[in-house]
């Protein structure tokens, strides 16, 4: 718990320092961007598919110049784990090795283009362009780690099952995303709206690969010229 609040810290630090810094430096505008969205991770090759969930985050970024914004994101996946249809792992469950509920955390370096506003049902909307590169950490509950899968070894007793791929708590992996959307900034004073739709990648995930899709939504509170 203690490590899990201190990553927590550590993340909302790191997208302030990203959110305001840009602006003492450069004099341009600055947001935060707190969300919630879905994802669907879907099939691992040869791990099956993941939960698909609900995720919860925040974004902070700057304005470096009129159009692009330098930035952080984070947010948390409370179901990062396969789901009961993936017989591999219940397999693994069946057989009594730990599966503990796995949550993630998910953070990025952001890289944002907006482009020039346009009219959208009387609101003047901007849309935008945006890759990120970053991690995913593990974090599991009641256990330590989440067996994925099984292998049978031969002994001379007869077969054994042995774990295969195991998520362990505070495992990391790199991961970049890409996509786009729109924003409304200052709708109601510094508050606006914005949505957009990404892919994500994993490129070595304990050794397999996988992307996914997923929809934000949220609200953009901005300051400064």
């Amino acid at each position: 718990m203690f490590q899990q609040l201190k990553f927590s810290l550590i993340v909302c630090l790191a997208l302030l320092c990203l959110s305001v810094v840009p602006v003492s430096l450069f004099a341009q505008k600055a947001e935060i961007n707190p969300y919630a969205g879905y994802v669907w991770p879907g099939n691992f090759t040869n791990i099956g598919d993941f939960k698909s969930s609900q995720v919860f985050g925040v974004r902070g970024g700057g304005y470096v110049t009129k159009n692009f914004e330098l930035g952080g994101n984070y947010y948390w996946n409370p179901h990062f784990q396969p789901r009961k249809a993936n017989s591999a792992a219940s397999l693994a469950g069946d057989l009594g090795f730990p599966q503990g509920a796995v949550r993630a955390n998910v953070y990025d370096v952001e890289f944002t283009y907006h482009f020039g506003e346009r009219s959208l049902f009387g609101s003047a909307v901007r849309p935008y362009v945006v890759g990120a590169g970053g991690g995913l950490t593990t974090n599991i509950k009641n256990e330590d780690e989440f067996v994925l899968n099984v292998r049978s070894v031969p002994t001379p007793a007869g077969v054994v099952f042995r774990p295969n791929d195991v998520l362990e708590s505070g495992d990391t992996f790199f991961t970049f995303s890409y996509g786009g959307g729109v924003k409304a900034t200052r709708l109601w004073g510094p508050m606006g709206v914005f949505g957009d739709f990404r892919g994500r990648t994993v490129p070595n995930f304990l050794g397999h690969s996988n992307t996914w899709p997923e929809v934000n939504a949220g609200f953009t509170f901005s300051w400064g010229e």
